[in-house]
Parts: C-alpha cells; sequence; structure tokens
C-alpha cells in the first residue's frame, strides 16, 4: 500500500505536474510512511509540498526535514474566532507564542493558517460581529505562517454544519459570474484582496521575518514581524471605540496602510495610529500601496448587513415554516386521509417525508428538496410514486 501511494505521487506529478499533496488524518498516519511519502516527493520534484491535516497534537513532531512541509493550524483557528467573538487578543497572542521559538523566529514551525475550511463553520457565520472580518483577516495574513482563504469565504457566504452533520451547507457550489464584481462591490472581498496584494509585496518579511509583540490588550493588539531592516506592522482592534497605538518607526521615516492606503509620518522616532472600531491595518514602509477607500468599505458593509439582515428574517420565516412541517412529521399534526389531489402543498410535503422515512433515514438535504418543491402537481406526482 505505501508503494502505491508513492506511484499517485509519481503519477500526477508526471501526468499533471501537481505541486503538492494533503494527507487527510495525518496525525494517524505511520511516520515511516510519511518519510516514504517526503523521499518520493523530493525524488519526483524538490519543491513538491506535503501538507497533513493534525488537529491535535504537538505540531513540529510532523514538520521536519524528513517528514511533512507544514500541518493545519488548528490552534490558531480556534484563537482568531474565538478571540474576536469574546473580546479577548490575549487568547490569540497567547496561541502565537506557543508556536514560534522563544526568539520570535517563525521558520520553527511553518503552519497552514486558516479561519475555516471544508469540515468547519464558515468564518462569516461563527463571528458574532461580522465587522470583525477586517481583523480576522488582517491577523491570518500577517502572523507567522503560511494564509489560506478557503473558496467563497472572500465574499462573507455563510456556511453552517447542518443538522444530523451534513457539511453542504459549508460546501456549496458557486456561480463565479454571481461575483465577478465582488472586489468593487463586497467590502470584505476587496479588504482580502488588498491584504493578499500585501503579503505578495511583504512574502520575505512574513514568512522568514521574527514575530513580535508590540502592544496587546483584551480588544488592542499590535505586533511587528521584522527581516532585515523592513518591518511591517498589524494593528487590531475589536472594540466599539476608536484606538490609538504608538509604534516604533524601525527608522522609516513613514508607513503607508495596506487597506485603507493612510500614510503616516515618524515622529521621535514613532508613529502614531488610528485604528477605527472593529477594524484593522497592516502598515508597511512607505510605498507599499494601497487599494480600499475607507469611506466607501463603511458604506458597502451598511448595505450588505442591512441585506444579510433581511436574509436573515427570510432564513427564519423559512425554518418557521420548517419546523411547522416538522411538527407533522412527528404526528403533532396528522397528514389527513384524503386523495392527494385534495391535500395542501404543506400536506403533501409532510406525506412525502413520511414515505421517505419508512424507507430509512431522512437527511437535511433531503428534506430541504422536498421543502423547496412547491408545485403541487408536482408534489402529487413524487407523492405517488412511492411503493
Amino acid at each position: 500500500m505505501q508503494q502505491y501511494i508513492c506511484d499517485v505521487i509519481r503519477f500526477w506529478v508526471s501526468e499533471f505536474d501537481v505541486d503538492g499533496l494533503r494527507l487527510d488524518a495525518a496525525d494517524v498516519l505511520d511516520f515511516d510512511f510519511m518519510a516514504a511519502l517526503r523521499r518520493t516527493a523530493n525524488e519526483v520534484k524538490p519543491d513538491f509540498w506535503l501538507m497533513g491535516e493534525v488537529i491535535h497534537g504537538d505540531y513540529p513532531r510532523w514538520i521536519d526535514e524528513t517528514h511533512l512541509h507544514s500541518v493545519t493550524n488548528y490552534q490558531l483557528h480556534k484563537a482568531l474566532y474565538s478571540g474576536c467573538n469574546s473580546h479577548n487578543f490575549f487568547e490569540i497572542a497567547h496561541t502565537v507564542r506557543r508556536l514560534v521559538n522563544g526568539d520570535g523566529r517563525p521558520e520553527g514551525c511553518r503552519l497552514y493558517n486558516f479561519v475555516d475550511n471544508h469540515d468547519v463553520e464558515r468564518i462569516f457565520t461563527k463571528l458574532e460581529n461580522k465587522q470583525h472580518m477586517i481583523p480576522v483577516h488582517a491577523l491570518l495574513f500577517t502572523l507567522p505562517g503560511i494564509p489560506s482563504i478557503y473558496y467563497g469565504s472572500e465574499f462573507g457566504i455563510e456556511g453552517a454544519k447542518m443538522r444530523g452533520g451534513s457539511d453542504d451547507a459549508i460546501r456549496p457550489a458557486l456561480n463565479l459570474d454571481d461575483y465577478k464584481d465582488a472586489v468593487k462591490t463586497n467590502p470584505y472581498t476587496a479588504v482580502i484582496a488588498a491584504l493578499g496584494r500585501m503579503h505578495a509585496r511583504e512574502a520575505a518579511v512574513l514568512a522568514y521575518g521574527n514575530y513580535k509583540e508590540e502592544l496587546l490588550t483584551t480588544t488592542h493588539y499590535a505586533f511587528s514581524r521584522s527581516l532585515q531592516g523592513r518591518t511591517v506592522y498589524t494593528t487590531v482592534n475589536n472594540a466599539d471605540d476608536e484606538a490609538w497605538f504608538d509604534l516604533p518607526a524601525g527608522g522609516a521615516d513613514s508607513y503607508t496602510g495596506a487597506i485603507f492606503g493612510e500614510t503616516v509620518k515618524a515622529d521621535n522616532g514613532q508613529i502614531h495610529v488610528k485604528i477605527g472600531p472593529n477594524s484593522a491595518e497592516v502598515w508597511e514602509m512607505a510605498d507599499g500601496g494601497a487599494s480600499v477607500d475607507t469611506e466607501e468599505v463603511n458604506r458597502l458593509m451598511k448595505e450588505l448587513e442591512e441585506k444579510q439582515k433581511q436574509e436573515a428574517e427570510k432564513k427564519a420565516a423559512a425554518e418557521a415554516k420548517e419546523a411547522a412541517l416538522e411538527a407533522k412529521l412527528e404526528g403533532t399534526v396528522a397528514v389527513p386521509n384524503k386523495p392527494y389531489e385534495e391535500m395542501s402543498v404543506e400536506e403533501l410535503q409532510a406525506a412525502i417525508i413520511l414515505k421517505m422515512k419508512k424507507n430509512g433515514p431522512v437527511t437535511d438535504q433531503m428534506r430541504k428538496t422536498v421543502f423547496d418543491n412547491v408545485y403541487h402537481d408536482s408534489l402529487v406526482n413524487w407523492v405517488k410514486s412511492f411503493r
């Protein structure tokens, strides 16, 4: 079996020139097996990347020159959304301290950072204050590690685990035409795009630069990443009031915000920067470039919040309707004993679910398919199709 998997790597590289492989549940894989995979990877493509899914444990056990290049950073994942929701940046900072070397060098633990993925709920769903999409992504892109965005979350889409454990809601099919203008119309897409451009400009600093805490309270957090005389500062604020940060200028005359574009000049060896409520900024040495208009982001946020409020109300109404139908299914309200043609849409839906239950478990997706069908004749034909 080990040789077969090694041959799989050879096949995908030779046929499709893939660049890496994700190992599911790597925390239960044999270390000799992972070493064999690494030898094969080095043989077929020197820069081939092996990443493992590891939820618990001492991450450096898996990451070295003979095993994996990286593993999933579930510790930071939990800290990022939890620290924002609970207004407790100490949780995030203390997690980072455990993951970097004592002297702030991050290269000893090259972790795959994320705020959501195909196994957990979408970050937009998990955040209690949706404005914290900006602070949480500023942290994702600048803390030590390899930042990743799960498809669709750059648009701020919702996705919660469904009853029964189904992951369908967090793995939807997306029509990209619906999002082709998102960088102009969606504030979160615009901010994440700006952070992506910043990360490309500061790739060396953010990959290899020392990490140093500059300020830490429950609601304010600032840190620097420095390499060979170049420094990037991240300042995040999850309070409902604006916050001021005093940071060492590090020999630079001025810094420019990568998200909102403000430039601040150094004064007496320091920069004095203001961060809006529930917001963030990443500061690059001048001429870093900026791409997002603050007022436009705030306007778009309000529009998006209103739209999401309306969608939430529609969702609540739909869930109430489903709950009423579920009551029928549980026998609180019996399906009437009359010809299907004389039943209402709701009665037909209940009758279909009851017949499905006789044939086996009924998933949330199956229920949704039934409830989404509101056409009387179609439902009549459907219910008659059961034996």
